[in-house]
């Protein structure tokens, strides 16, 4: 997760579910906080630019660090620090890791 001067976030290394679509597409999504269920994400998905509202998100799952996994689901970002048990499910579903977004050091700040 990438945070710039003007409160740009990016996730990087995700999985996207949305409304709008029947499968969960891979990829990275962006958006300025502070952030509601109306602000406009940008998924950059599979060769196309998705711009939606956050409450489109059903569900996306993305690592913040090395032992932590994030989600968004229902307009709330919630994390696990269960990591063994995701990157194994993960790996299950992407066929890949998730790269970390963040160091342990912008967490901790």
């Amino acid at each position: 997760m990438k945070q710039s001067k003007d409160k740009e976030i990016t996730i990087n290394d995700a999985i996207i579910g949305l409304k709008q679509l029947d499968d969960p597409v891979f990829g990275s999504l962006s958006y300025k906080k502070p952030a509601n269920k109306n602000t406009t994400i940008t998924v950059k998905a599979d060769g196309r630019i998705i711009k939606t509202p956050l409450k489109q998100i059903e569900l996306a799952v993305f690592k913040l660090d090395a032992k932590t996994y994030g989600f968004f689901w229902k307009n709330t970002f919630l994390y696990d620090k269960n990591y063994k048990y995701w990157d194994k499910r993960i790996y299950k579903l992407a066929s890949h890791d998730l790269k970390p977004n963040f160091l342990r050091k912008a967490i901790a700040k």
